[in-house]
C-alpha cells in the first residue's frame, strides 16, 4: 500500500480493478454492490424500521432479492419496488415482496406509477438509484424521486466511487443537496447516503467509510 493512499483505497481499486465486485452473490443472485454497503444497509433497515423500498436499476435482481429479506426479517408491512428499461439479465422472475416494472427511472411518470403502489400511512422509506450512473440522468432521478421523500426517509445514490476508482481521484464525486452539482464528499465509500429532514435531504451520519 502507498504510503499517501487514502485510507481502504487500494482495497478499493483491488475489489474494482480485479472484478471482484462482478463475483458477488447474494443467495445464489449476481449483487454488484459493495460489501460494506451491505452491511450499512442492513442497519438501517433495523434501527429505522424502514417499511418500503424503491430501488433503480435492477440488474441481476441480488439486491432487490436482499432488500425484501430484509423487509421480511424485521417485520415491515411493505415491498420492494425495482425499476429497470430491460428484464433480460434479472435472475429473480418473481418474488411474494418485489415489484418489477420497466421503465425509464428519470421519468416523471415512472415516479408517479410508484407512487401509486404505495399507501399514503406508509413507514420510513429507503430509496435507492443504482441505475445509469451519469449525472444527467442522476439529475433527472433526483428531480422526479426526491417530492416522494418524507421526514426521515433514506436517499441512496450508489457508486459514487466509480471516479475515483477509474481516474485515481482521491474524492470520489457525489451529488450536492442544494446545488446538485457535482463535489467531492467528506469521507471515503462507495455510496452517498442521504436522510430527509422535512422539506430537504441532508447527509446521513451512517456511511459507509
Amino acid at each position: 500500500m502507498s504510503n499517501n493512499a487514502a485510507p481502504g483505497l487500494d482495497y478499493f481499486r483491488w475489489f474494482y480493478d480485479d472484478g471482484v465486485w462482478k463475483r458477488m452473490h447474494y443467495r445464489g443472485v449476481r449483487i454488484l454492490k459493495f460489501p460494506s454497503d451491505l452491511w450499512n444497509y442492513r442497519e438501517i433497515f433495523s434501527e429505522r424500521r424502514v417499511d418500503w423500498v424503491i430501488e433503480t436499476g435492477t440488474r441481476h435482481g441480488g439486491s432487490a432479492l436482499y432488500f425484501a429479506d430484509l423487509l421480511q426479517l424485521n417485520g415491515a408491512s411493505g415491498r420492494v419496488i425495482s425499476i429497470d428499461v430491460d428484464a433480460v439479465a434479472s435472475q429473480v422472475r418473481s418474488h411474494p415482496r418485489i415489484d418489477f416494472l420497466l421503465g425509464d427511472s428519470g421519468a416523471p411518470e415512472t415516479a408517479e406509477q410508484v407512487r401509486a403502489r404505495i399507501p399514503p400511512t406508509r413507514g420510513t422509506l429507503f430509496m435507492i438509484l443504482d441505475a445509469d450512473h451519469r449525472k444527467a440522468h442522476v439529475l433527472r432521478e433526483l428531480a422526479a424521486w426526491v417530492p416522494l421523500l418524507r421526514r426521515g426517509d433514506y436517499l441512496i445514490v450508489e457508486d459514487s466511487c466509480v471516479t475515483a476508482i477509474r481516474y485515481g481521484r482521491t474524492s470520489a464525486p457525489v451529488l450536492t443537496k442544494r446545488s446538485r452539482s457535482i463535489a467531492p464528499p467528506t469521507r471515503r465509500r462507495s455510496s452517498a447516503i442521504w436522510r430527509a429532514s422535512r422539506n430537504s435531504v441532508s447527509p446521513s451520519r451512517r456511511e459507509a467509510t
